[in-house]
């Protein structure tokens, strides 16, 4: 047997449960110039006395009956009021109550460990003080949880952009990748000279092309005198063209135009010869 003045365990927390998983305990004062305290009892509960303890109230039996008569709670009322050794008397205890999540105080018929409080119950106690049976004061709190918090809001959507904003550029083509432009003058692997550059080295004097070494402008090239020797050649007639030798300057293509002019006067010679030949067949008599 459990004597007065033994204390509950701390357990429980302050206020409502906060959900259905536990049982809610309400603790009334007023009659012996206190208030009303709320407390929860986590978790299923075997007793209302467990559930009761469990909420983390301390408690007081009696010397002849233990427990199973609640005397005090948190050491009300005092010793000097209530001795706790017998049943307390009818005209000051403890009266003991329940209810369902919103529904109304209901007093309880068992004994404190005679009922087992369903999840989410509220158990109730409110000292009686000089009143009779049908007269007990009930819990002054309404049984009922409170609503549970609205979740946070969700964060804001982004702003769809407004007309005249940046605009992504539209894919060049069909959409697939466009091939870099071709190198220009100026950068690696350009067909042009690179920047800073005099440009293609030009050829060294004398250096042989497809038509036979190029002279250097100023150098090596003669100009024709103003009287050039002109003999006609052996064996030729007064009619025949006659042939000056000049030296003449290579043409830009590498040909020497004394070699082209002597191609020239030889089929002068030629067409010469022709000629002189058919007039002394004319100019000859008949044998």
């Amino acid at each position: 047997m459990i004597g007065s003045g033994t204390p509950a365990r701390a357990a429980g927390s302050a206020g409502y449960c906060p959900d259905a998983s536990g049982v809610t305990v309400v603790v009334d004062f007023n009659e012996l110039g206190g208030g009303t305290v709320v407390r929860c009892a986590r978790g299923e509960q075997s007793t209302g006395l467990a559930a009761l303890k469990n909420a983390g109230f301390q408690i007081t039996g009696t010397l002849r009956w233990g427990e199973g008569f609640v005397c005090r709670i948190e050491g009300r009322p005092s010793t000097a009021s209530e001795k706790c050794v017998d049943t307390p008397p009818a005209s000051a205890y403890w009266s003991y109550w329940h209810a369902t999540n919103g529904g109304s105080w209901t007093y309880s018929d068992k004994g404190v460990l005679n009922r087992k409080p369903p999840a989410g119950s509220f158990e109730g106690w409110s000292f009686s003080l000089n009143r009779n049976a049908n007269d007990a004061p009930r819990p002054s709190t309404t049984p009922r949880r409170p609503a549970p918090p609205p979740p946070p809001p969700s964060p804001p959507l982004p702003a769809p952009p407004t007309r005249g904003g940046p605009v992504a550029p539209p894919p060049a083509g069909d959409g697939r990748p466009v091939a870099p432009p071709p190198a220009t003058a100026g950068r690696p692997g350009a067909a042009g000279p690179m920047p800073g550059s005099a440009g293609p080295a030009p050829l060294p004097t004398g250096t042989p092309t497809a038509g036979g070494p190029v002279p250097t402008p100023g150098a090596g090239v003669a100009a024709p005198p103003a009287s050039a020797a002109v003999s006609p050649p052996a064996g030729s007639s007064a009619d025949q063209p006659v042939v000056t030798e000049i030296a003449a300057p290579r043409d830009a293509r590498g040909i020497p135009l004394g070699t082209a002019a002597g191609v020239l006067l030889l089929v002068a010679l030629g067409v010469g010869g022709l000629l002189a030949a058919r007039r002394r067949r004319t100019v000859e008599p008949d044998d």
